[in-house]
């Protein structure tokens, strides 16, 4: 935080520690025939008390100090920045009219050299303050401050322009309660409608592999290398969901003969996976040659076939890599 105005506190103190001064603002200034004085600046007043010192050192007869004491104001009016003052001349005057140079000599300096201070403190505090708050605006949390956009301006446009729409709509509805209800209605259906759309649509796209159906599943009884060349003949035709369908059914094929996997056609391509994963009774070892190529294959058929996913030329080549994986002989 920027430190409390140090210079407006010095000032005050200023005219507290001025010897013997009197009053300030609304105390006694002397008979009322003493000349007015306009309000002055910190510099103006130090020129002025330069000027006293100046013709008491070139002359300091009693009748001119004397005469210089009828030219001073009852008061002299200070502005700064912060708020205005008033110093009271009477203890100069008495001391120039009394004749007491060295009394008037002393106060005159002192009360320059504290106005001198003043001013300086003044001008330390206005650099630092503005030192510390260019720091302050420099920090991280002010980096996205900056003059609004022509993107911005237009979205406020916009944005205005919408509420006073809403507006006037609301006032509408205020005049017609029975539309104004129709319409509150019609949004609330709206609004579901397109919510249920939206978890219609989540629901059957996302991928799930839990979601795929259970029981039987018919297929033609071919052999793995029909299976590879009806492949080739759908990714041919740029129909690579069908390619990769038919892919999935010649490694099935060619686990079943090799002895892999049971010749079981109303297994669910999970439940194939799960057998092939579990080791028989016979053989306890897994076959992870067969497993990670098969799993593989099961994946994409459930997204690309079950999960309505497209499909390019690049899942094509991966799913022949994992036939030439599960020992298919690619021509």
């Amino acid at each position: 935080m920027i430190r409390p105005r140090f210079a407006e506190v010095l000032l005050v103190g200023v005219l507290l520690t001025i010897p013997q001064l009197s009053t300030l603002a609304f105390a006694q200034s002397g008979p009322s025939d003493l000349p007015t004085s306009p309000s002055l600046t910190v510099s103006a007043l130090s020129d002025e008390l330069g000027r006293i010192s100046a013709s008491l050192r070139e002359n300091a007869a009693p009748e001119k100090m004397a005469g210089l004491a009828r030219t001073l104001p009852g008061q002299w009016t200070v502005s700064t920045n912060e708020r205005s003052y008033t110093i009271s001349t009477r203890y100069l005057r008495d001391q120039l009219s009394s004749g007491s140079e060295e009394n008037a000599n002393a106060w005159v300096s002192n009360l320059r050299s504290q106005l001198a201070s003043y001013s300086s403190t003044a001008s330390d505090n206005a650099g630092n303050a503005r030192a510390e708050l260019n720091q302050i605006l420099g920090g991280p949390e002010f980096a996205a401050v900056r003059p609004p956009s022509a993107w911005d301006l237009f979205r406020q446009r916009v944005s205005a322009w919408f509420t006073r729409l809403l507006a006037r709509l609301f006032r509408t509805m205020e005049r017609y309660p029975i539309g104004g209800q129709i319409l509150f209605w019609f949004l609330i259906v709206g609004c579901v409608g397109v919510i249920a759309m939206w978890v219609f649509r989540f629901m059957i796209s996302r991928d799930r592999l839990e979601s795929l159906p259970s029981g039987r599943i018919a297929r033609p009884s071919r052999t793995w290398q029909e299976w590879i060349r009806i492949a080739r003949e759908a990714a041919g035709r740029a129909d690579f969901r069908d390619a990769i369908h038919s892919a999935y059914w010649a490694g099935i094929t060619r686990l079943e003969d090799e002895g892999s996997l049971p010749k079981d056609h109303s297994k669910t391509p999970r439940e194939y996976l799960g057998v092939l994963t579990e080791p028989a009774a016979s053989d306890p070892t897994p076959r992870p040659n067969y497993r990670q190529p098969l799993s593989i294959l099961t994946l994409q058929l459930e997204r690309i076939w079950y999960g309505n996913r497209r499909a390019g030329a690049d899942d094509f080549r991966d799913s022949l890599r994992q036939l030439e994986a599960l020992g298919c002989t690619l021509e």
